[in-house]
């Protein structure tokens, strides 16, 4: 589930990042009475907010998802695509790292922290993550996002 999601934000957040698409429109689903309460709970729901074009609103429960859990790395995760997609790459290069530090097999930790890089205008080291990112992606056989991140390096005119 978890790595299903992360596909989903992270082609989500490559479409968004790389051309001026409309927000995503998407029904929202029956919630419960009694909302989030886990870290896991918050940061699915601030990832459905996120797809779903409310980066203000995913930011909010992905606060509260780290609030709860300090060591889910997920949440720092997509803490930073929202970060990213609000154009804060210091902030979104800060999560990411956490994330990183909390677990270094994330490859969309290091996705999102070379996008903060490449928006603060540091292209090698954004290069440097996008394959860290392509490596992790090989090594799990996601071939899905290993393809998306081949052809981000390519659009960049590197391989």
């Amino acid at each position: 589930m978890k790595r299903r999601l992360g596909r989903v934000a992270l082609i989500s957040f490559l479409t968004a990042f790389l051309a001026a698409a409309p927000a995503l429109s998407w029904p929202t689903p029956a919630e419960s009475t009694s909302g989030p309460k886990t870290a896991s709970e918050f940061n699915w729901q601030g990832s459905l907010k996120l797809l779903r074009g409310d980066p203000v609103a995913a930011l909010a429960d992905l606060d509260r998802a780290v609030q709860l859990d300090p060591t889910y790395a997920p949440a720092y995760v997509n803490r930073s695509y929202v970060y990213n997609s609000l154009r804060q790459p210091q902030e979104a290069l800060t999560d990411a790292e956490r994330a990183i530090q909390l677990d270094p097999g994330i490859p969309e930790a290091y996705f999102s922290r070379g996008v903060a890089h490449l928006q603060m205008g540091k292209r090698e080291a954004a290069m440097a993550d996008f394959r860290q990112a392509l490596a992790l992606f090989s090594k799990s056989g996601n071939f899905a996002d290993q393809t998306i991140i081949q052809q981000l390096l390519r659009q960049l005119g590197v391989e």
